[in-house]
């Protein structure tokens, strides 16, 4: 009998594998070659080979071979089909064993209206999904003859005028029914309770009111899971409401409009409701808690990011004996924990961060005995460094507590020392901290399976603990940034295989770098951060066998030598290079391989650079304040991708390559301080977004700059040997959205064009050290000069870029904009949110006459005003009393007349006033507010001005003596004045007749004269002549 048996069984196997030789059914894989041909070959390119089972999206019986799921979702989206093609009862009737069957995205392809039979040939199928298909009004067409169907996707249909309960009568077997987003009414969900099988029902994005249970209606007694996301919810009904589905453990509320307020008590009847998610509702407020102690059956609740603010109530938590996960996470609650925030027994899960918690971690933690996972980042708890409040935590294995939090001293230093019960995975702790040092937690010393630590600005004392690497083998990640860790970085005995991130940065570390086993220690290391320590000695060439090694950040140390030149080589997968200020010299090592961003300013290397810099996958490359030495490429390489380039305080030389700033998109360029000769290259057909060309030796512009459609926010030109005219650049920056310009230390000529006027987005703008004459144009003053959005400014400057061209919407990165600008007699480099805030006009040092525009007294919010060492005429306009944000106002060296406007004295924010070397009258402002701070520096260089803190008086207090009629009487004076006058007359005439007669008797004597009144006379002359030529110098640009 059992051998009868096998031969039966090895028969039908033989059938089989005879039915099958080619694969999948025959009949079956020619209606689907049809299918493809049909609909425009879309599948032409994932349907090959012979056996269909082996295609994309179709997959078979093993034992039948026949095919049981058909993905075909998005098959007829090339919107090429004709409008009446449809799929019917014979394109589907072939494939018996069907089990599953997907047309959704098939834009109106499956098309039952008309067809009560159109998938009845497919008894078998149990899952069915039809999402977006355009269905429209009446949906039919399914029978009980699809009396196996489970599961049904309609969602993202328009089902509002179809009786859809009906159309879904028959599937007696039918679990899970979606049909989200179909513009279901509320009566249309009510007649859906008839589906008595139903066992998850998704009913999001209907925008559903309320659909209250009439009476005498069942209720759906199967259901498990319900989904209500992306309605309208009234908190009047939703109690009522949810009573139709009374049986529910899962529920999703997420992200609605929620009418009026619901409270955790409105889902006190769903007794089985084990899972609540009220993710992203905006309109979920703090009532909701109060009668949280209801819902005793919850082992889940999740309000997440629904911005809710004010101290989380002092509920009943303790009655969530069952609750496991909880997620407050991104809301806005403050102040402590309540105290009945504990007991909760079964709790797992709490994450609590992205709000304003404060307090510490007290009773109300520690009761939380069950606790695996605890989030509070981003709050402002304090913790204490012994973690004390954990030390009944069996089960702990993941803390999450970085970014805002304090990490705090215990107040009790014995119980600094313990033994913890957990073993942690993941301690994240990275923490403000006011006091400068902490100890080291000591429980850290127990444990031996953390994968990921991180200490990131925690101010720990001591050395750096090696022993970390011994005790926890399992480690990933260790960051320890900003710890004030001391003494010598060592690595373990044995490898660290899972070891992939290390950040000690910003540390005290000394010594070198372990040289000879750090690839066979960390074999697979992919981050590494050692910069800003103390750390000396030359870089390894160990570090080009780390061949997973993507970033490698060794600057600011004192690292010194040659770079290995195997470190980018073949096998290196290294991205991002950084050994800035350090003290490496040599020649730059000429292979990039994989790299995409090289750091190495502020060294010592020289050479030139390598022309296969030009020609590879960099995207962002600092070479700045090196050493290095001959011209730019003229010929550039396919870098399409290169961002930024920063070249400044070399030796370059030549002239600027256009080929290099029309790089696709180059963003920052900073060629500064170097040698570079020939005109300013176009930047028509560039990109770029801030330009640094200062201190060169370029000598003029291209007669074409910029374009319309350039986005430009800094063009500095400074201290180079322009000489143009700067008219026809100004009418190209029109429309570039410029936000500083800085041209100063040139030798522009030429009048100040009115272009000037129409750059509106201009905070910065220095043209001092020219040889600009003519008049200050009156529309200076009607420019803004004012950043509106200083935070958006701050973005930009550090390379988020908002604008209209190619690079509008992105963030370029390694991009931290400077500035320097003249204020306050001073030379100041601004940089980041300073320079967002800044604003000025310098126009000092050039040959600009006529009268100062009483417009500039409109610059309501500029900082700063110098308009020195000009030509300039009239009287101080009294509109400058209206610069009430002014810091520095310097009119000095000009040739203004008239009084000094006394409203001067109420600007408050003055630090710096100087109107030396006019011809300025009248008494100076009275001294009160900043007046009472300039001294008579502010002032000298004007005669006619009187007043404090000049020393000459406006109103001088001496009088002359008057002489009494009897002093006309008195002759018993001692001197006789008349006597007096006629002898001195007599003595003068006899001596000056002696020495002329001295003379013409001695020839010796009359030579010795002559000559000695030579050289009084030419001395004079010569001194007069040098004077009056330094002095007209000082009128004039050097």
């Amino acid at each position: 009998m059992k051998m009868k048996n096998v031969s039966v069984t090895l028969f039908i196997f033989v059938l089989m594998v005879v039915i099958r030789c080619e694969g999948c059914w025959k009949e079956e894989k020619e209606v689907l070659r049809g299918l493809n041909c049909r609909f425009g070959f879309p599948l032409s390119w994932h349907w090959e080979g012979t056996d269909c089972c082996e295609w994309e999206g179709v997959e078979c019986n093993s034992s039948t071979g026949r095919v049981a799921k058909l993905d075909l979702n998005g098959l007829w989206s090339t919107g090429l089909i004709p409008s009446d093609w449809h799929l019917n009862y014979a394109d589907l009737v072939v494939f018996k064993d069907l089990k599953s069957l997907n047309l959704s995205h098939s834009s109106g392809i499956f098309d039952c209206a008309g067809s009560e039979v159109c998938l009845n040939g497919l008894p078998s199928l149990k899952s069915l999904y039809l999402s977006y298909n355009r269905f429209h009004g009446t949906f039919n067409g399914l029978c009980s003859m699809l009396k196996n169907l489970e599961v049904f996707d309609l969602s993202y249909n328009n089902l509002s005028d179809s009786d859809i309960a009906s159309a879904l009568s028959g599937l007696s077997s039918l679990k899970s029914l979606n049909l989200g987003n179909s513009q279901l009414t509320p009566r249309s969900i009510l007649r859906l309770l008839a589906l008595t099988s139903l066992e998850i029902l998704d009913l999001g994005s209907n925008r559903i009111n309320s659909f209250v249970l009439h009476q005498g209606l069942k209720s759906l007694s199967k259901l498990d899971l319900l989904t209500l996301d992306d309605n309208e919810i009234n908190g009047s009904k939703l109690r009522e409401s949810l009573q139709a589905f009374s049986s529910i453990r899962v529920l999703f509320m997420e992200n609605n409009d929620i009418i009026g307020t619901i409270t955790a008590g409105d889902f006190r009847d769903l007794s089985n409701l084990e899972h609540l998610v009220l993710d992203d509702n905006d309109d979920l407020d703090i009532e909701f808690f109060r009668s949280i102690g209801e819902l005793t059956s919850l082992k889940v609740l999740s309000a997440f990011r629904c911005f809710i603010n004010g101290t989380l109530p002092s509920a009943d938590w303790f009655k969530l004996k069952n609750l496991e996960e909880l997620d407050l996470g991104q809301n806005q609650f403050v102040g402590s924990l309540p105290s009945s925030f504990l007991n909760m027994t079964s709790l797992r899960k709490l994450e609590l961060s992205r709000n304003q918690f404060t307090g510490q971690f007290d009773s109300n933690i520690a009761s939380l005995t069950s606790l695996e996972h605890f989030g509070f980042t981003e709050n402002q708890f304090e913790v204490p460094i012994s973690f004390t409040p954990f030390a009944n935590h069996s089960n702990l294995k993941f803390i999450y507590g970085g970014e805002g939090n304090k990490v705090i001293l215990d107040l009790q230093p014995s119980l600094q020392t313990w033994i913890p019960k957990f073993q942690l995975q993941v301690l994240s702790l990275s923490s403000t901290t006011e006091t400068d040092s902490l100890p080291l937690p000591r429980f850290l010393l127990h444990q031996n399976n953390l994968t990921s630590l991180d200490f990131t600005s925690c101010r720990l004392e001591g050395e750096f603990p090696n022993w970390l690497f011994e005790n926890n083998t399992k480690l990933t990640e260790l960051l320890v940034r900003n710890c004030s860790f001391t003494g010598v970085l060592r690595l373990p005995l044995h490898p660290l295989t899972n070891m992939r991130r290390m950040d000690v940065s910003d540390n005290n570390i000394t010594g070198e770098i372990p040289s000879n086993n750090i690839s066979s220690i960390l074999p697979n290391l992919q981050f590494l951060n050692l910069s800003t320590n103390h750390i000396q000695g030359s870089i390894s060439p160990d570090f080009g066998q780390l061949i997973l090694l993507d970033t490698l950040d060794l600057s600011d140390n004192r690292l010194s030598g040659e770079i290995p030149k195997n470190i980018s080589g073949d096998g290196s997968l290294l991205k991002c290079l950084k050994l800035s200020h350090n003290d490496l010299d040599g020649p730059i090592f000429p292979t990039l391989k994989f790299l995409e961003q090289l750091f190495l300013d502020d060294n010592s290397f020289y050479g030139s650079i390598p022309s296969s810099f030009f020609n590879s996958s960099l995207q962002h490359l600092d070479l700045s304040h090196n050493n290095l030495v001959g011209k730019l490429p003229s010929v550039v390489g396919n870098l399409s991708n290169w961002k930024t380039l920063s070249l400044s305080s070399n030796h370059l030389e030549g002239s600027i390559p256009t080929r290099l700033v029309e790089l696709e998109y180059l963003s920052y360029l900073d060629i500064s301080d170097n040698n570079l000769t020939g005109s300013v290259p176009s930047f028509v057909n560039s990109s770029v977004n801030y330009i640094h060309l200062s201190n060169n030796r370029l000598s003029g512009l291209s007669k074409r700059m910029f374009s319309k459609r350039s986005f430009l926010m800094m063009l500095e030109l400074s201290y180079n040997e322009i000489t143009s005219s700067i008219q026809d650049m100004m009418q190209d920056l029109a429309d570039t959205r410029l936000n500083i310009l800085i041209l100063k230390g040139n030798r522009f000529t030429g009048h100040l064009p009115e272009q000037l006027c129409q750059l509106v987005d201009l905070s910065i703008l220095d043209l001092s050290y020219n040889n600009f004459f003519g008049p200050i144009p009156n529309c200076l003053g009607k420019m803004p000069f004012e950043n509106e959005d200083p935070d958006f400014l701050t973005d930009v400057f550090i390379g988020f870029l908002i604008g209209k061209n190619s690079n509008a919407g992105v963030f370029i990165p390694h991009v931290n904009e400077k500035a320097n600008f003249t204020t306050k007699k001073t030379s100041y480099t601004y940089t980041g949110s300073i320079l967002a805030y800044m604003s000025g006009i310098d126009l000092s040092k050039n040959k600009l006459n006529g009268s100062i525009p009483s417009e500039l007294g409109n610059l309501t919010r500029i900082r700063s005003l110098n308009l020195s060492h000009n030509d300039l005429i009239g009287q101080i306009p009294t509109t400058f009393s209206n610069l009430v944000q002014t810091e520095s106002l310097d009119l000095s060296f000009n040739m203004l007349s008239g009084q000094i406007p006394h409203q001067l004295n109420q600007l408050s924010f003055l630090a710096v006033f100087s109107v030396a070397h006019n011809n300025l009258s009248g008494d100076t402002p009275e001294r009160k507010g900043q007046f009472i701070t300039f001294d008579e520096s502010s002032y000298e260089g004007n005669p006619l001005l009187c007043g404090p803190p000049l020393l000459k008086s406006c109103h001088p207090s001496a009088q002359s003596p008057t002489i009494s009629p009897n002093d006309e009487e008195d002759n018993d004076s001692p001197v006789d004045m008349h006597a007096f006058g006629v002898s001195f007359a007599v003595a003068y005439t006899t001596v000056l007749l002696v020495i002329v007669a001295t003379l013409y008797i001695n020839p010796y004597w009359r030579r010795a004269w002559f000559s000695y009144m030579e050289f009084i006379v030419l001395s004079s002359y010569y001194f007069m002549q040098d004077s009056w030529r330094r002095f007209s110098n000082s009128r004039n640009v050097i």
